[in-house]
């Protein structure tokens, strides 16, 4: 006689998914203050991937997406982290989860933000405003409102962004997180604006809003944006004292580039203070951070920083070339202005080492750039700055 057996794969298999999930979402639960260690983001992601291959398996999927995200983004692991966000807005989307498909979307639009994709991060913050709209959830909006500011002042669309913030502040008055991120952008538009006073009144609030809270990431943030801002009205001990809070914190929670970000600030405070070495120490720190995650723009911002300090070292091939490299990066991340601004410091260094015709080479290829902007709101600043140095190379 047969013996009438059965066996269900699919079953198995889903029962092996839901143990995975389960138990990748035990270890996030009992993450330490330091974040989530490579043991524990290996499993977790395993799971993720396990669940992520079929959309019946989506209820579970949607719980370790959810947990796992806000750990990824203090990582940084941007090309490991992105296909499952793109996975899970893909299958949030066919199913019909309108509030995990904003969650997916936001945390996406940082991702892409944060790797120099502005178009793609605008594309992801106005599809989360419509979602936010669409559920009536203002909180959200303002969220997104705020995250969109933040990437259209990095592609130098200032008024608008400034309207975007003040629309989200109108939205967030019952929130402080919110609320001191709105403070935050504006803040940034007058940094932008070379209105440091003003600028200072805004990174004083965004303190203000975040320190009641338990809001330590954000608070760091809060810190360095206040240290930067010291730093240019010439506050030097109060920029240094800030920056090494925002230090402190960032590495409580295992953010480790915006640590080198504070890291890079703090190496500008120490050169005006003095301390040359310590600066070169603390810009070289950030700079292998940034070129372990691949940040074009914090690379550009270092290189130029790495530039003044060994300007001050009398290292002036060394400067010379690692003002190149920003000046480089700057005009393939498309920031003519940040371009004209380094090219500026190459120039007049040249001029300095009367090397007439590597300054007149680099005059001519900053022209041109100049040139094409004349529709910038720097324009005018840049251009007045570039006519001095024609008159000082002729001279």
């Amino acid at each position: 006689m047969a013996l009438n057996t059965s066996f269900d794969s699919r079953s198995v298999f889903r029962k092996y998914v839901e143990r995975n999930v389960a138990y990748a979402l035990s270890l996030l639960a009992d993450c330490s203050p330091l974040g989530l260690s490579r043991e524990k983001q290996t499993i977790a992601l395993q799971g993720l991937q396990f669940a992520l291959s079929s959309a019946e398996f989506w209820p579970i999927s949607r719980r370790l997406l959810l947990a796992l995200a806000p750990q990824m983004e203090l990582l940084d692991l941007r090309v490991l982290w992105r296909p499952y966000l793109e996975d899970g807005l893909r299958q949030s989307i066919s199913v019909g989860d309108r509030e995990s498909e904003m969650v997916m979307r936001y945390y996406l639009g940082n991702l892409q933000r944060e790797m120099t994709d502005y178009d793609g991060a605008v594309q992801q913050y106005e599809a989360g405003i419509a979602l936010a709209q669409s559920l009536q959830d203002k909180l959200q909006e303002a969220r997104f409102l705020n995250r969109l500011a933040f990437a259209l002042r990095r592609k130098r669309k200032l008024d608008e962004a400034e309207q975007l913030a003040l629309r989200a502040l109108s939205f967030s008055q019952d929130d402080l997180l919110e609320q001191g991120y709105s403070y935050l952008v504006l803040g940034s538009i007058l940094y932008d604006r070379r209105l440091w006073e003003q600028c200072l009144d805004y990174s004083h609030r965004v303190i203000a809003c975040w320190e009641t809270g338990a809001h330590k990431r954000d608070l760091a943030w809060g810190y360095m944006n206040l240290g930067v801002t010291l730093w240019r009205v010439g506050s030097l001990d109060k920029a240094r004292q800030y920056l090494e809070k925002a230090i402190t914190h960032f590495d409580i929670i295992g953010d480790v580039v915006h640590q080198a970000s504070a890291r890079m600030n703090l190496g500008i405070v120490l050169v005006e203070l003095g301390s040359v070495d310590d600066a070169l120490r603390s810009l070289k720190e950030s700079e292998r951070v940034f070129r372990a995650v691949q940040d074009e723009l914090r690379m550009a911002l270092v290189a130029n920083n790495l530039a003044h300090v060994y300007e001050v070292l009398h290292r002036w091939d060394d400067a010379v070339d690692a003002y190149k490299q920003s000046f480089g990066r700057w005009k393939t991340l498309g920031n003519n202005t940040e371009a004209l601004n380094v090219i500026h410091s190459l120039v007049k260094l040249n001029i300095d080492l009367n090397r007439s015709v590597d300054a007149q080479n680099f005059l001519q290829e900053a022209q041109l750039l100049l040139t094409s902007m004349k529709e910038n709101t720097d324009y005018d600043r840049l251009a007045a700055d570039y006519k001095e140095l024609v008159r000082r190379l002729a001279s």
